[in-house]
């Protein structure tokens, strides 16, 4: 038996029936080597849903062997299509920088589209639910050359290309029952979509997509919408109705099992009368136009449905609506959709599979509406743009993943696999943290252990590359322990001061508060501590540990004010110095620091302690008798609380201090006088004469600089 990979098989497993199509690429065509399709005997499926996995393996079973004998191959490969229940649609766009000399590839165009598509997944797992959704199609919505759109990248130069694409998911759900049917007929899903996408793709030609068009896939439980608009498929969805809402009308109408219903659905379509035996055994044979008369409004309301979900999604009436689908031929369905969107009977119409273009059909049998899809999950086979999926086995468990990049990780895959991230990496132990003197600090916990892994039996990363079949195995990884520690860990190991006190070493160590009590260096520290300790060492600290008894020390303030300015006085018994520098108990003092300390009477301030004494008044030269003289000005001032004092008299507390400098009036003759020599017995009975440049003067007379004075006594 042949097993060569150049066949392609593609099954379409549908509500109603099963189709598949065997198919080889032969030069510029799709030839059409084989083509089996078998109705369900029961109602297996509802709305594009497998409902019972063993009886549509059953099907897909004999389906396979069929083609096998007539072909006398050996089939293990399948691309698929899942009808479009529960749709949901992302779009996205990718824009990469190009060498603007290396020609684009196909490949590379290959590589953007699956970009885009990772992007769109991404966005899925945030939007959907992680787990809840697979991807089961993309189309492409336009390239872009250098910012601009154009039809294709391939063969041009640039120096960007882009491309938008929208991608469909579907519940896990739908495509797992599909996985389970495929394993019992083993087989392996290598191409995956989406039954509107593979219908557009071969029957709405990239070039006529510029039209607005809508295409409707038109099944036995579900109606798939693709729409197309300025070359490229814009929106897909689903109306949950389809060709069996007419089969059960007939079935309560006339009371008939769904098998004879779908027979009759089917026979008012080229026969004028029809004869059936409902489930009472009576015989009935009824015109035709009755029973589609008895439809009519059924059809209707489908019509309706699938108008208003396209209009939704389009926003619009499209120009045309094409069909396919074996649901197409329901009675009445396509004028009743010409109705509903408003119309010419001219613009809807039905898509065979024989107007698909490079397909040669050896068979003959690829006829029909229904045959579309089919056919088109074929041409997307051959054209590799389905989705790839992996079989891979994680602990031991059979799983599916979408390859999109064909770059898949052993971080993807287990993933995908349902495996939350921090089973992966193990997270870091809990911190402590406390604050110490208002500032927090932290000592972290352990670092976690990654999970072990192992690729086919080897050791291996995360970041390991992955294939199809491949078996990872993984221990989960282990979180990191909790953080420990003391006191000691989050503040400086040593907070001893050394100082020397008059001479004498002395050691202080600072008292530490933890939530509100002492403790000590080697404490265990709990988390959210609140540590306080000093962070300084004051003098009065280092006297006390040198034996001076602190309460005994007088220290006191006074504040006087000295010419409105307030001075602040030290009053104290003893004397202190830091460094050479004199300082108060108060003051910080730093390792190896230097102290002298005295004890003595209280130290009480004077006058002189903060002022010193005003300056004399401006002096003057003046000519006395021909000899210069200098007058000195007149002696400043000091005021205490308003009555003038000395320089030796002590301070008051709060006493207000003011200067006055001395006078700056001019001298007068009288203050020259005491400068003149002479001895009064001798001048008795004598007349004294006083000029001031020449001028006669008193003893009231002012002085100005560079004056004249003649004194003397003349006889009566």
């Amino acid at each position: 038996m042949d097993n060569n990979n150049e066949y392609i098989f593609s099954l379409d497993i549908g509500t109603r029936k099963v189709v598949g199509i065997v198919a080889r690429k032969s030069a510029n065509k799709l030839q059409i080597l084989g083509m089996e399709k078998i109705e369900h005997k029961s109602r297996t499926m509802l709305d594009g849903q497998i409902h019972n996995i063993n009886e549509v393996a059953k099907t897909v079973r004999q389906i396979k062997a069929n083609l096998e004998e007539t072909l006398n191959i050996s089939l293990r490969n399948v691309g698929v299509a899942v009808a479009g229940r529960s749709l949901n649609t992302i779009k996205a766009k990718i824009e990469k920088t190009i060498p603007s000399d290396d020609e684009i590839s196909e490949d590379a165009v290959r590589n953007l589209e699956l970009e885009a598509v990772s992007s769109v997944l991404n966005n899925a797992r945030h939007d959907f639910g992680h787990g809840e959704y697979y991807c089961v199609g993309y189309s492409v919505i336009y390239y872009a050359l250098n910012g601009e759109q154009i039809g294709s990248l391939a063969g041009h130069f640039g120096r960007s290309m882009a491309v938008e694409v929208i991608a469909t998911f579907l519940p896990r759900v739908v495509l797992d029952s599909m996985l389970s049917v495929l394993r019992r007929c083993e087989l392996e899903i290598t191409n995956l979509t989406l039954e509107p996408i593979a219908a557009i793709n071969a029957i709405i030609p990239q070039d006529i997509r510029a039209l607005n068009l809508a295409l409707l896939d038109i099944g036995a439980g579900t109606s798939d919408i693709a729409l197309t608009k300025d070359g490229t498929v814009v929106a897909y969805g689903m109306v949950p109705e389809a060709g069996d809402e007419i089969t059960e009308l007939i079935c309560e109408k006339y009371i008939l099992d769904f098998t004879t219903a779908e027979t009759v659905k089917r026979s008012v379509l080229n026969q004028r009368e029809v004869t059936f035996r409902d489930i009472l055994g009576r015989v009935h044979s009824l015109d035709s136009e009755k029973v589609i008369e008895s439809i009519r409004p059924r059809v209707k309301e489908l019509a309706a449905s699938i108008a208003r979900c396209v209009c939704d999604l389009n926003q619009k009436v499209p120009c045309a609506v094409v069909l396919v689908g074996g649901g197409s031929l329901t009675p009445l369905l396509e004028g009743e959709i010409a109705e509903a969107f408003g119309l010419e009977a001219s613009n809807v119409g039905i898509r065979l599979p024989e107007m698909v273009e490079g397909i040669e059909d050896t068979t003959g049998k690829l006829q029909g509406p229904d045959m579309v899809t089919p056919l088109g999950i074929s041409i997307m086979i051959a054209q590799s743009s389905g989705l790839k999926f992996l079989e891979l086995q994680v602990n031991n468990r059979r799983i599916h993943v979408l390859d999109m990049r064909q770059k898949l990780d052993v971080l993807s895959a287990l993933v995908a696999a349902g495996v939350d991230k921090m089973r992966l990496y193990g997270k870091i132990g809990r911190a402590i943290c406390a604050q110490v003197n208002g500032e927090l600090k932290a000592i972290k916990g352990k670092m976690g252990k990654p999970a072990q892994i192992k690729l086919n039996g080897e050791d291996a990363s995360l970041t390991a590359k992955i294939k199809n079949k491949d078996s990872i195995l993984f221990t989960e990884a282990e979180n990191g322990e909790d953080a420990q520690g003391k006191v000691a860990d989050i503040i400086d190991s040593d907070l001893t001061v050394r100082v020397e006190v008059n001479g004498q070493s002395i050691e202080i160590k600072p008292q530490i508060i933890m939530n509100g009590l002492p403790v000590e260096l080697d404490a265990e520290l709990p988390d959210r501590a609140v540590i306080e300790y000093p962070q300084e060492v004051l003098v009065k600290d280092a006297l006390e540990r040198a034996g001076v008894d602190i309460p005994t020390l007088q220290e006191r303030e006074i504040v006087v004010r000295v010419n409105k300015e307030p001075r602040v006085l030290t009053q104290r018994n003893f004397t202190l110095m830091l460094e050479g520098k004199e300082v108060g108990l108060e003051t910080p003092v730093k390792n190896a620091g230097k102290i002298e300390f005295s004890s003595g009477p209280v130290m009480f301030f004077k006058i002189k302690d903060v002022v010193e004494m005003p300056p004399l008044g401006k002096s003057v030269n003046v000519i006395l008798n021909g000899m210069t003289h200098v007058i000195l000005g007149a002696k400043g001032k000091i005021f205490m609380n308003g009555q003038e004092v000395t320089p030796d008299e002590f301070l008051i507390d709060r006493a207000e201090i003011a200067t006055r400098p001395g006078g700056i009036l001019p001298p007068t003759v009288a203050q020259v006088l005491e400068h003149v020599s002479f001895k009064p017995e001798e001048q008795r009975g004598k007349l004294l004469r006083i000029t001031v440049n020449g001028q006669p003067a008193g003893f009231t007379t002012q002085l100005c600089a560079g004056a004249e004075v003649m004194v003397n006594f003349v006889e009566v």
